[in-house]
């Protein structure tokens, strides 16, 4: 487990050929940009990592886009020692067959301050993106960073639980939850929140949102949708100096009509973790903020 950044949109109709292009692509774009960085990458159908110069994986342009038609599809590459092992890069996506209908994840991982060194901005790259997949909803900024690896993410659970209750910038996530539920609303707001057009609509409009916000609040319209930025620099607050991350709270409650009303315990399995009472507690945890 490892902080840093990420960020993570969700996107309708995932088993057509048109969204199975722009994950690919979108995914081909990371893995150009990180590739020295990048050790491992995971088998589709078994869920399986090899490394990735073993040649086992093909790249996304070679199968995503040719995949069976309404069925369901996964990738992932990573940069840790071990394939077990977290990493700070890291790419991964997920599209439900059609039967089941959700929507499908594309998330990327960076180290947290990626962009102090490099060229760039993560916003402009989360924007891109949002260009290329035009996704129905999603988020960015700092986030605790999980192993694609089950065993080894489901170990550090508790420990995200802890850090969950006590920074509530910090963005947790349950990937494939959030895909059965996201069809409704949106999971909530962070430094980075991504609309698409269907919820700028239901959220009252870019003029209506625009009208709301001061200058604290970015707007990167695009294609389809809308990236809002809350602050500067991303806010991780500290519940227990009583610091909550202010911009955070002013979009969270502008937002509120928008956001879902329910969703599974994002752990499962054990004392300490993620279950039901503590996943909606932090989900609503800008409520009355």
């Amino acid at each position: 487990m490892r902080i840093g950044l990420l960020a993570t949109v969700f996107f309708e109709q995932p088993w057509t050929r048109a969204v199975r292009d722009a994950v690919a692509v979108a995914a081909e774009d990371y893995l150009q940009e990180f590739r020295e960085h990048l050790r491992w990458s995971k088998q589709s159908k078994t869920g399986r990592l090899y490394p990735i110069d073993s040649g086992r994986v093909p790249s996304p342009s070679e199968w995503l886009p040719q995949h069976k038609e309404s069925e369901s599809w996964s990738l992932g590459f990573h940069g840790g020692e071990l394939a077990t092992d977290t990493s700070e890069f890291q790419v991964s996506a997920f599209g439900p067959n059609s039967i089941k209908r959700g929507v499908g994840f594309f998330q990327v991982y960076l180290p947290l301050l990626w962009f102090s060194e490099h060229r760039g901005t993560f916003p402009g790259f989360v924007l891109k993106i949002c260009e290329r997949i035009k996704p129905l909803s999603g988020y960015g900024g700092v986030g605790v960073l999980e192993a694609l690896d089950l065993g080894t993410s489901d170990r550090f659970q508790p420990a995200v639980r802890e850090l969950a209750e006590r920074f509530p910038g910090l963005e947790i996530e349950d990937r494939i939850g959030h895909c059965t539920h996201l069809t409704d609303g949106i999971k909530g707001v962070d430094w980075l929140t991504i609309l698409g057009d269907r919820w700028i609509e239901a959220a009252g409009g870019i003029d209506y949102l625009r009208i709301r916000l001061d200058d604290n609040f970015t707007f990167y319209p695009y294609d389809s949708g809308l990236m809002i930025q809350a602050g500067h620099k991303p806010q991780i607050g500290d519940v227990q100096a009583n610091r909550w991350p202010e911009h955070y709270v002013t979009l969270a409650k502008l937002l509120k009509k928008i956001q879902i009303a329910k969703h599974y315990a994002f752990h499962l399995g054990g004392p300490g973790r993620m279950d039901m009472e503590a996943s909606m507690a932090w989900l609503f945890r800008f409520d009355g903020k």
